[in-house]
């Protein structure tokens, strides 16, 4: 878990410093706050869904409401983001659900880690 949530600020600060070249004050405003939620909103579904892992059914479960979270989170900063000043709401939702996704395709490498650890293990 430890692993996985430092690997996920290390991609997404490297993501961060080159889109930060690219975009304009209001944007970098936004990909920072962008990162800023998506971290830890990632983190906190990767947990839940590891700890699930021994079983399928829980495991299913915990993925559909990782899914539904950051599905509800994107939701709810598009919302909320009107309210923002200052603040490339495009380039923050862009960046969001970018960084959503570039983290949901570590997941299985993280998972299949475990399981390949905990194999070695028996």
């Amino acid at each position: 878990m430890t692993r996985y949530a430092l690997i996920s600020v290390l991609v997404v600060g490297l993501v961060c410093a080159v889109l930060l070249g690219v975009v304009d004050e209001e944007g970098r405003r936004g990909v920072l706050l962008a990162a800023g939620i998506a971290v830890p909103v990632q983190v906190l579904a990767f947990g839940l869904l590891a700890r699930a892992r021994g079983d399928v059914i829980r495991f299913f479960i915990w993925w559909g409401a990782g899914i539904a979270l950051r599905v509800l989170v994107v939701v709810a900063v598009g919302v909320l983001s009107s309210d923002f000043d200052r603040v490339g709401r495009t380039a923050m939702m862009l960046s969001l659900v970018g960084f959503f996704f570039l983290l949901l395709l570590l997941e299985p490498v993280f998972l299949n880690g475990q399981r390949r650890g905990a194999e070695t293990k028996v």
